[in-house]
């Protein structure tokens, strides 16, 4: 995604949703679709768009709901150094897949 999209804010656009059940689908019949395609060069939102919904589509977040209070007081921090060291400590809590 970074490699190929030429704005700011590449994951905050909505691909179009006709490119993202496709690739959805490629995902779902091969696990590994090509993603140098042309529909998804021209398309790169569309790539970022279903990382996002899988992402939201999962039973137990990344970050997991047992360790949102965590991560919420690390990033509260001010200090940017101590913040970042704090955010790390967390990240080592996460089950192995997760932290993966």
């Amino acid at each position: 995604v970074e490699q190929h999209g030429v704005v700011d804010g590449i994951y905050r656009l909505s691909g179009v949703s006709s490119n993202i059940q496709r690739l959805r689908q490629e995902f779902e019949s091969q696990r590994s679709p090509d993603l140098s395609r042309d529909v998804y060069l021209q398309d790169v939102h569309c790539v970022s768009s279903l990382c996002k919904a899988y992402c939201r589509e999962l039973p137990n977040p990344l970050l997991t709901y047992q360790l949102y209070d965590k991560f919420a007081d690390a990033v509260a921090l001010q200090m940017e150094e101590a913040r970042l060291v704090k955010i790390k400590e967390v990240l080592k809590e996460l089950p192995v897949p997760h932290y993966r």
